[in-house]
Formats: structure tokens, C-alpha cells, sequence
């Protein structure tokens, strides 16, 4: 269906970006939430990524789809917004002690909302590129050799980020103190 919409924009038609832009919005600001870790500054990015994925459609080859390519632009500039800042200390996103769970039996008993918020939150404690790494894996889906596409990484690495990824997820989620 993405295929149709991006023939109609490079045809002219400028409203059928919208189709595209409402049908990817979710998975681009999971992407960049994943390594921001700042919705403000995920929102700018993923606004200025579907910018950039407009202007420039036409070099669009159409050999992976729209989806892997426009999160390859927002990993991009995730990658250069993190690298454009200098390292500062973790802030109040950093998840207060007390919306964590001290007990696995604790997150069973959870709803799927109240999951799902944990592991955002958890999500947030971890490195840009192991967040990303699960992310990509887990959550969307994508394959090793997708995200070896979409991110530059080796396989190698990809297996290491989602072996650490896992573990430090693991290790926030065990040292959780109250349930939310």
C-alpha cells in the first residue's frame, strides 16, 4: 500500500504524504525514543526525519520498504543527535526508584498497560544502542540482517547488543522496588 502513496506524492499529489506519515508515526517514535530517550527531542527528530524522507523520495529505490528505510534516516540522525551532544548527567526521565517492581511474581500480576510502561521505563536505563537493538528485534520485528542494514552494525555486534541488552534489562527489571 506504501507504494501507491509514495507514485501519488512523486506524481504530485502532496496530501498523500499524510497516509504515509500516519501509518509510520508509531514505529518512528518508538525508533528514536529507543536512543533519545527524550520525547521532545525524539519529536524533533522524527518531524525532521519525515522532512527528509519527503524531500527526498524520489531517491527512494524501493528495495527495502518505506518503513526500514525512513527508520534508517531516523537512526541516522539519532546517531548524530547523540553524537552532536556532549555526556550529560541522567536526568529526571532517569525512572524515580518508585515506579520500579521488586518482584518478578509482582509484574505477572500486572496489567498490560502497566507492562508496558515498565518496560519503556526500563528501556530508558539502558544504553541508546541496546535500546534500539531490542527495540528493532523484539518490538518491530526486524530481523539481524534488517537491523544490520538499518544500522550500520555488525552481526556480530548486533548479537552482542541484544545478549547485553537483554541483561541489563533483566537486571533493571529484577531490582525493582514498587509496583506503579
Amino acid at each position: 500500500m506504501d507504494d501507491l502513496y509514495i507514485r501519488r506524492v512523486l506524481n504530485g499529489d502532496v496530501e498523500a504524504y499524510g497516509y504515509l506519515v500516519n501509518q509510520h508515526q508509531q514505529l518512528a517514535m518508538r525508533t528514536a525514543m529507543s536512543m533519545i530517550k527524550n520525547e521532545k527531542d525524539a519529536q524533533d527528530i522524527v518531524q525532521n526525519s519525515f522532512v527528509q524522507a519527503y524531500t527526498s523520495l524520489s531517491k527512494y529505490r524501493q528495495e527495502s520498504k518505506f518503513s526500514t528505510w525512513l527508520c534508517k534516516i531516523i537512526i541516522n540522525k539519532s546517531l548524530n543527535f547523540i553524537r552532536s551532544r556532549k555526556p550529560l548527567m541522567l536526568e529526571d526521565h532517569e525512572i524515580a526508584d518508585d515506579i520500579l517492581v521488586t518482584q518478578n511474581e509482582a509484574i505477572v500480576n500486572l496489567d498490560k498497560e502497566d507492562l508496558s510502561r515498565i518496560l519503556k521505563n526500563a528501556l530508558l536505563r539502558i544504553s541508546a544502542k541496546e535500546a534500539l537493538t531490542l527495540q528493532l528485534y523484539y518490538l518491530e520485528e526486524y530481523s539481524i540482517e534488517e537491523i544490520e542494514s538499518l544500522t550500520d552494525f555488525t552481526r556480530s555486534n548486533i548479537k552482542v547488543l541484544l545478549h547485553r541488552g537483554r541483561k541489563n534489562l533483566q537486571h533493571i527489571l529484577n531490582h525493582t522496588s514498587h509496583v506503579l
